[in-house]
């Protein structure tokens, strides 16, 4: 990664918290193409490959949208350049990215750290592929995990990545017949008080449009930070 790179990186370490992960803990899978003042961050640990887009003038994004090769793929781009996307196939969902320094702590239920030893409730609860995925990542000490247990684990919530700086919570999943009991805040807050102590800023994606889940953040103390957009071309996922 180049000095440019590195020191717009700093300015922002909330915004650019994958950049800043990948760059020091998954080298191995991504690629970054520069144009002028923007970049392309390919990530290619999964299939199908995500890129991050980022420019500050509409030529340099241009550019970089001329260069994307692949048929299928995921690309995070932020929406004052929606207008140049141009892609066959392409599905657009307006994303919030919010963030938390002061967490208002709903204590719920049952409500502890997960491990290696609750795989079989990981896995029940995930799925085999996602549950597998969060496992490895305990394993490895590379996520921070809360779950809430009511005889088995019906909610639960994990890091996405961790910098110095920046904790990204993800895998927010409530099992069917427990939902709307409130258990998912509570986890979710606990979760973002156990980041907080350790001197990190919480931070989180959600669709623009759950209202439900962005009034549960704002609840626990989350305020939006930015937008992006989560645009999949050529493929049927789509932001949880």
């Amino acid at each position: 990664m180049n000095k440019h790179l590195e020191n717009l990186f700093k300015k922002d370490p909330i915004k650019f918290a994958f950049e800043i992960y990948d760059s020091q803990f998954d080298k191995e899978n991504i690629e970054f193409i520069t144009v002028d003042e923007g970049y392309l961050m390919y990530y290619r640990k999964f299939d199908p490959s995500t890129i991050i887009l980022y420019a500050e003038k509409e030529n340099t994004a241009k550019k970089l949208l001329s260069l994307i090769a692949e048929d299928r793929f995921i690309l995070f781009i932020e929406p004052k350049w929606s207008q140049l996307l141009n892609f066959n196939n392409i599905k657009v969902y307006p994303e919030l990215l919010m963030v938390c320094n002061s967490p208002k702590v709903f204590n719920i239920g049952n409500v502890r750290k997960l491990s290696i030893d609750d795989k079989n409730d990981i896995l029940n609860l995930y799925g085999e592929d996602r549950g597998k995925v969060l496992l490895n990542m305990l394993s490895e000490g590379k996520t921070t995990a809360y779950g809430l247990f009511i005889s088995h684990l019906v909610s639960a919530a994990y890091t996405w990545i961790e910098t110095n700086d920046v904790a990204v919570i993800g895998g927010v999943l409530t099992q069917e017949g427990f939902r709307n009991k409130g258990y998912a805040t509570s986890v979710v807050s606990i979760l973002t008080q156990d980041v907080i102590k350790r001197g990190k800023v919480a931070s989180l994606y959600v669709r623009e449009d759950n209202a439900p889940a962005i009034y549960v953040y704002k609840k626990i103390g989350f305020k939006e930070y930015e937008k992006r957009l989560w645009v999949s071309v050529n493929t049927e996922l789509k932001p949880l």
